[in-house]
């Protein structure tokens, strides 16, 4: 019995070690075929769905990714003959960043030929390769939905747009992919590839070229359709049978700090809050440099902070606080701010279980709002124009008061505070939300901005807002982190000007031209937002903990707001941002890390940060007692019960989920000739059939084929 039960196991052990054998050579030469016919084009990002209550907008494929022939185009001439005369569609035209403008992208997809797009964008930092005239996929009114003046006959859209090179790409749906190649290598093996099959002897688009021709497969398949309503509903019937979901609503978390903490059950009247946006977007997933906006307005809101920290007990002491916003979500409808405002409306704000004071719209004595500064970073002009509502202006006299000191901080900072044009609407901006939010008698607002009447940036919400477009950092290469650049210098007058012109309003003293703001900080800002997160700054103000989300990482965080449930884990910005404020506003501690911890009966927070660094590379580690806390940037759309998603009132902005292995995917291969692709069919199948007809035949005539043969006992015994 042993004998057997050996021989039974190195049997299956055999046979196991056969079929892994045979396995792993199957799969040899699957990748040998693989390779043979394909070739993978790997640096990409991709363009996605994302959807509002009532459309989708972006990009999508079919479950197996969009097909076609590859096709050059580079001038009208080659956009011409894809479009009139080439024959082998669908097509997928390969085209350089130049080319990739909103006229040539509504055309191909429009044209019923395109089954799909490839851009070449090489190279960010150079800014040759960049379209003449801009390139913002925003459209010309930013967030018109959810603007105050939406049925203003005087304001409306229609009378007043900001952002007049906006082409609204972003906000269409293209039904197909739309693929950015990063690499020059990559975009050199499609080039090649294209070069060798799909030219024609007789010059680019002289004449139909002969197959093989070159093709691409792109594949960026999106789970959601329809629009965020249909969407949530179907997460929810599937939500008790599979963790799995088809959209998750936009959202993150916005940063807030108080120059000073207010105890509870006090008044927090007469708050001066002063308001930047964090975030940005583009057409392309994880592609939002923000260089206009938002890094210029988050350094400079930084840079107050930081300079009216030294001031604190004066503005104080004259009964006012001012209070630092960094709102995310705004580019979608402005998310963060309606959250904010609709938690004031419910008495909530900051939150519902502080132990500090509640603050209400009522308590907001003026709002400051920082909007773009690209034409500083230009050396175009250094004027800042304020913009203000021209409906409820005039009935706040704080507007005018704190005109008049912002405008006399001007002579000794070489930035001029000037008025914009009187007879035009708020530009896009968060403050419209507070304002709608008391729509009894509105709230003052103040916009700062370095545009009149329409933006002076040409890549809105772009990925080619970069900073060596917009003049921040004209050579990348050469941006030295301890090395204050001119940039630096004019954004901190700016930050001067605010500075001096809060502390003249509040106490009525002049300007102290012994407290200016610290240009290497706004530079360092700068920095470490747009050209490498792996600087002092953020190792300073980080948990040790966290300090590993930076360590090595040399391309700049992105600026999109990403989803809600992701939390700040991965939304490195938001973090970052709530470190830097609560660094700049808050006040060391000699507490311990054991004693660095929140005290529920405290309004205040602790942080237990990295610290400076001394020469010899150590840091000494530190407890930073601030105010600065997070404030959820969640649509209010998504926890009232029965919303009407098509009312407008709240942003209902969600993306799609898509799978997470191979979920952006570009290969390219030759396809054969209609007549290749048919013989090889028919040899397939003549080859099945001959097959089988064998098999059939040595089934039946096994017998003859094959005879037994007796052993010597049997012989003897039939005998």
């Amino acid at each position: 019995m042993a004998i057997v039960s050996g021989i039974w196991f190195r049997s299956c052990l055999y046979l196991l070690c056969v079929v892994a054998a045979t396995r792993a050579a199957i799969d040899r030469s699957q990748e040998a075929t693989y390779k043979l016919i394909y070739e993978d084009i790997k640096t990409i990002v991709g363009c996605y769905r994302r959807f509002n209550g009532t459309h989708e907008i972006g990009c999508t494929t079919g479950m197996n990714g969009n097909v076609g022939v590859i096709h050059y185009v580079n001038s009208t001439e080659s956009f011409d003959w894809l479009i009139n005369s080439g024959s082998h569609d669908p097509y997928i035209p390969l085209i350089p960043s130049t080319f990739f403008v909103g006229s040539t992208i509504k055309r191909l997809v429009n044209s019923g030929k395109v089954n799909g797009i490839m851009v070449a964008q090489a190279d960010l930092s150079d800014v040759q390769s960049y379209p003449p005239n801009g390139f913002s996929p925003e459209l010309k009114c930013p967030n018109a939905e959810s603007s105050m003046y939406k049925d203003d006959p005087k304001y409306s859209c229609e009378k007043h747009q900001f952002n007049l090179d906006g082409n609204g790409i972003l906000f269409e749906d293209l039904k197909m992919p739309v693929m950015l190649l990063k690499s020059q290598e990559e975009v050199d093996k499609v080039m090649d590839c294209y070069l060798a099959h799909n030219v024609p002897s007789g010059g680019d688009n002289a004449s139909e070229p002969s197959l093989p021709l070159c093709a691409a497969e792109l594949k960026a398949f999106m789970h959601a359709a329809g629009n965020s309503e249909i969407c949530l509903r179907r997460n929810n019937l599937i939500r008790n049978f599979s963790p799995s979901q088809y959209c998750q609503e936009l959202g993150g978390y916005s940063s807030l700090a108080f120059l000073k903490e207010t105890p509870k059950d006090t008044s927090r009247n007469k708050t001066i809050v002063i308001i930047s946006r964090t975030d940005s977007s583009s057409l392309f997933e994880m592609m939002q440099p923000g260089a206009s906006s938002p890094a210029a307005s988050m350094a400079i809101l930084l840079s107050v902070a930081e300079t009216l920290k030294r001031r604190r007990d004066e503005i104080l002491s004259a009964g006012y606080n001012v209070l630092f916003l960094a709102l995310t979500g705004e580019s979608f409808d402005y998310i963060g701010s309606q959250k904010l405002v609709y938690d004031m409306q419910r008495d909530f704000f900051p939150n519902k279980t502080s132990n500090s004071a509640r603050m209400n719209l009522a308590d907001v004595h003026l709002i400051i709002e920082l909007s773009q500064f690209v034409q500083l970073g230009r050396g175009l002009s250094s004027k800042i124009f304020y913009h203000t509502d021209p409906n409820t202006k005039s009935s706040f006299q704080s507007i005018p008061d704190f005109i008049t000191k912002l405008e006399a901080t001007s002579p000794s900072l070489n930035v001029v505070f000037g008025a914009a044009s009187a007879d035009q609407p708020l530009p896009p901006s968060s403050s419209q939300v507070f304002i709608r939010g008391l729509e009894s008698t509105g709230v003052p607002v103040i916009v700062l901005a370095d545009y009149n009447t329409k933006f002076k940036t040409e890549y809105y919400n772009s990925y080619l807002d970069t900073p060596e477009i917009q003049g921040v950092f004209p050579n990348r290469s050469a941006v030295q982190y301890n090395e204050t650049s001119d940039i630096a210098k004019v954004l901190a007058n700016v930050s001067t000007g605010i500075s001096d012109a809060v502390v003249m309003y509040t106490t009525n003293a002049s300007a102290d031209s012994s407290y200016k703001a610290d240009s290497d900080t706004v530079h360092h800002v700068l920095y470490c937002l747009l050209i490498s997160p792996d600087c002092d700054l953020f190792h300073t103000v980080l948990a040790p903990k966290d300090v590993s989300v930076v360590n090595g990482t040399t391309t700049p965080f992105p600026f999109y707001v990403s989803v809600f449930s992701a939390g700040v884990s991965t939304q490195h910005i938001q973090k970052l941002m709530l470190q830097m404020l609560a660094y700049f506003t808050g006040d060391e501690t000699d507490l311990s890390e054991k004693d660095c911890v929140d005290v529920s009966s405290s309004p205040t927070s602790t942080f237990w940060i990295n610290g400076r660094s001394f020469a010899n590379g150590t840091r000494q580690n530190m407890c930073i007692k601030s105010t600065a806390q997070y404030h959820a940037a969640s649509s209010p759309a998504f926890e009232i019960e029965g919303y009407n998603f098509s009312s407008g009132l709240y942003s209902t902005w969600t993306e799609s989920v898509w799978p997470n292995v191979d979920a952006f995917h570009v290969r390219i291969f030759l396809k054969p000739s209609p007549e290749v692709e048919l013989a090889s069919m028919v040899a397939g199948i003549t080859l099945f059939i001959v097959a089988a007809i064998v098999a059939v035949l040595v089934q039946r005539r096994a017998a003859i084929l094959f005879p037994s043969h007796s052993t010597p006992e049997t012989l003897t015994t039939g005998s």
